[in-house]
């Protein structure tokens, strides 16, 4: 349901938000086996989203541009996407499969509507403990 530019994405915010020196890419792509140019491509759509920032330099990485309580998942799910048209939104008359399958689609928008990376940070937080 979620592409792997969305799942990549969170796994570098997570690793982002939970270091306050900032994080660099190989770091991010070694601990979760991500490969490197495509993190890098990711992490350049979150700074274009406005979510990250970089720092140069010798401890240069990335920093949460906001805090976590500000970033907005399904903003950042859609401009990862690079669109807002549900899938199945030119059909005219659309099938029985086509509603349910635009009805779940509208739950999850909804839910990553209500979910913030901070939200997330407590329940992996809580999974851990």
């Amino acid at each position: 349901m979620f592409s792997a530019t969305f799942r990549y994405a969170l796994i570098s915010l997570l690793e982002i938000a939970g270091s306050e020196d900032g994080v660099n890419t190989a770091l991010i792509a070694q601990r979760h086996n991500i490969p490197g140019t495509y993190l890098a491509n990711v992490l350049r759509d979150l700074r274009r989203l406005g979510v990250i920032v970089s720092q140069k330099g010798r401890r240069g990485g990335y920093l949460l541009a906001k805090p976590p309580e500000q970033i907005d998942l399904l903003a950042m799910h859609r401009g990862l996407a690079g669109s807002n048209d549900p899938a199945g939104s030119k059909l005219q008359a659309p099938s029985g499969a086509e509603v349910w399958l635009q009805a779940i689609e509208n739950r999850w928008r909804q839910e990553l509507a209500n979910t913030s990376l901070l939200d997330v940070q407590q329940f992996v937080q809580k999974g851990t403990e």
